[in-house]
């Protein structure tokens, strides 16, 4: 009888120790998965805000280039005489989008540069006002 209680005995242990291996296998592989899931978490998270600054930067880029192709227009007009009758209003369009879009640097630019076409400034103002809005531009599209 002791050799059937011995066999016993070898088979709870044993099945135990099996018990306590699975446990510990399930554990670490649930915490190996944590951890790998986190990890994807935080490459998405990058991804995601990377996708946002190119989106920005883009949409800020095409606003710029509208606003100057516009200003461009309006000093051709008034130099040649020679222009559309929507030059003005497409301006105004343009320069809304670059005060809606920022930052402060271009916005505050593309304000000076519209005060100089306003007031019918001289063409070396208005240069120097177009300089100063290309400035502002690179310079915030550098920073994004």
């Amino acid at each position: 009888m002791t050799e059937w209680l011995v066999a016993l005995l070898a088979a709870f242990v044993g099945a135990g120790a099996a018990l306590a291996g699975s446990v510990i296998a399930a554990r670490s592989t649930r915490a190996a998965g944590e951890r790998q899931a986190e990890a994807a978490l935080h490459a998405l998270r990058l991804s995601v805000a990377e996708q946002r600054a190119a989106r920005v930067h883009d949409q800020r880029r095409q606003a710029y280039v509208r606003f100057l192709e516009a200003a461009d227009a309006v000093v051709v007009t008034r130099r040649t005489g020679e222009g559309q009758p929507g030059d003005v209003p497409d301006l105004h369009r343009a320069h809304s989008v670059v005060a809606l879009e920022g930052p402060e640097g271009p916005a505050a630019a593309a304000r000076v540069l519209m005060d100089r076409l306003r007031v019918r400034s001289t063409p070396d103002e208005l240069d120097a006002a177009r300089d100063g809005f290309v400035e502002a531009a690179r310079a915030a599209l550098d920073g994004v």
